[in-house]
């Protein structure tokens, strides 16, 4: 009887894939700041302390745009691309803000906790994962942008922005470290021309670049986007780090292990020896995070699934250093 039921299960979750209209859209932080300002380093950390709270909502990059202060040390290791993006939104000071390509008044603080918590949980018919591969100097980046549900018309473009994730540096503003700084754009500053795929299929874009000696190659990323240049919205964003949706998922994807899958009340993770545990989420079919608690005993984690409906689920895990996901099932238990 139990393989009956998980059978019939089994493909209501196929039936849900095909079906998947939507994916998690994160809310996409352009954070415009410079290193020789001091009202930037007044309003940063209330701002990196917030955001921080949404590590798995979040894509975050800084730029640094000459005002108000033209010899900022990352305005000037790449002055063309920082104008550019700055003079894209029309930027007139630091620090300022913009949201999904909705630039901010300019306020205090610089993000208030009810303004992004009213950007969670929305979708968006675009999903984008992104890998990276990395062979001496030289980095490759594959972008598979899915349409997963009716793209809105628009004119798209495709930005591939390769970020350096923490930088310690002592500023003339008296800021230490440095989150999330803009390096370069791919292929341009301009972006490229994005068609999206008909419904249910994807596009994919390989980029390559080699590695300025000057960054520090283990916190090099790519931070990709599409935006629509007609209202400057952006339709959705992803980077490595990101959970794997649903729809992408091969029935043998399994990076974690549970204990037991399928599970009723409860069930749990193996550890990887030396990992350090930063989070422990649970996303539906539709991409969106779902209220989970979990105890950490030893190299074991143990979730608790009284609150999930019964159907199917992607865990994420991520540690200091890796991301890892796999498909859980919950069942009833009758």
């Amino acid at each position: 009887m139990k393989k009956i039921l998980l059978s019939v299960l089994f493909l209501g979750v196929i039936a849900s894939l095909f079906g998947q209209q939507s994916a998690k859209r994160y809310v996409m932080l352009e954070h415009f700041t410079n290193t020789k300002c001091p009202i930037c380093a007044n309003k940063n950390p209330a701002f990196y302390n917030l955001i921080n709270q949404y590590p798995s909502d979040v894509h975050h990059i800084s730029i640094h745009p000459p005002v108000p202060y033209n010899t900022c040390k990352f305005y000037l290791a790449n002055t063309t691309e920082n104008n550019s993006r700055a003079n894209y939104y029309g930027i007139v000071g630091s620090p300022s803000l913009a949201i999904n390509g909705n630039l901010q008044a300019i306020s205090t603080p610089l993000l208030s906790a009810s303004t992004l918590q009213a950007q969670l949980n929305q979708t968006s018919p675009l999903y984008i994962k992104v890998n990276e591969t990395t062979a001496g100097i030289n980095r490759n980046i594959n972008v598979q942008s899915y349409s997963l549900g009716d793209i809105p018309a628009g004119s798209y473009k495709l930005f591939v922005a390769i970020v350096e994730k923490t930088i310690n540096y002592n500023a003339p503003n008296g800021e230490t470290v440095h989150h999330d700084v803009f390096r370069k754009m791919l292929p341009s500053i301009d972006g490229l021309a994005f068609t999206p795929a008909t419904k249910g299929q994807h596009v994919d874009n390989i980029f390559s670049i080699n590695l300025d000696p000057s960054w520090n190659a283990d916190e090099i990323y790519a931070l990709v986007f599409v935006q629509n240049t007609q209202t400057k919205e952006i339709l959705n964003s992803g980077t490595k780090f990101d959970p794997i949706v649903l729809a992408d998922l091969e029935p043998t994807t399994n990076s974690l292990k549970f204990s037991p899958n399928p599970a009723v009340d409860e069930t749990w993770i193996e550890v990887p020896e030396q990992e350090n545990i930063q989070s422990v989420e649970v996303w539906n079919v539709q991409g969106l995070r779902q209220p989970l608690t979990f105890e950490v005993d030893q190299n074991r984690i143990r979730l608790d699934l009284h609150t999930l409906r019964p159907g199917f689920y992607v865990v994420s895990m991520r540690s200091n250093d890796h991301m890892y996901s796999a498909k859980l099932i919950k069942n009833s238990g009758e």
